[in-house]
């Protein structure tokens, strides 16, 4: 998902916009689906809100042989390693493209610092801190999104997620 931002943005991406389109494009496909897509833990930090996994996998410091095939880094900017057919983006289902596409056209157009601040913004479930990180549960943003359901919703998630955790140590 990172790469298409950046070849969608022409290969590369300032790395703040890169992220707040990530998680902007999370939020939606929640918002639409009431599934996440990345199943990434979500922090408020002093720029935003974040996908806490998403930002050290472009950072370098976690899955580097799979991130490397996609994404380089180049100081403050996200390239993008090569064009991207369909069929590159294998891992990314249907509906995922399709909320990550409409997230680019509504808002690919804002710099970096435009989107940080439409996060503050439009985000409710973003606690303003100036150092710290402070988590953001599916059912802060649930109710952000006004959905009726908001904590059941977000159990079903965290169930989801035990599960998930339980079938991979094994």
């Amino acid at each position: 998902m990172c790469a298409y931002f950046a070849v969608e943005n022409g290969g590369t991406i300032e790395k703040l916009k890169l992220i707040k389109l990530m998680y902007l494009g999370e939020r939606a496909f929640l918002s639409k689906h009431h599934h996440p897509m990345l199943f990434d833990e979500l922090y408020s930090l002093p720029h935003g809100p974040i996908c806490s996994s998403t930002l050290h996998g472009v950072d370098g410091h976690i899955h580097e042989e799979i991130w490397s095939e996609y994404i380089t880094r180049n100081g403050n900017l996200v390239v993008a390693i090569k064009s991207l057919e369909r069929d590159d983006l294998d891992e990314i289902s249907d509906a995922e493209l399709e909320v990550i596409s409409d997230t680019w056209g509504n808002l690919g157009h804002m710099t970096a610092s435009q989107l940080r601040n439409y996060s503050h913004e439009q985000c409710p479930e973003y606690t303003e801190t100036e150092k710290s990180r402070i988590p953001i549960t599916y059912e802060q943003i649930f109710e952000a999104l006004g959905e009726e359901g908001a904590s059941e919703i977000a159990k079903d998630i965290e169930d989801m997620v035990k599960v998930e955790g339980r079938l991979a140590a094994q």
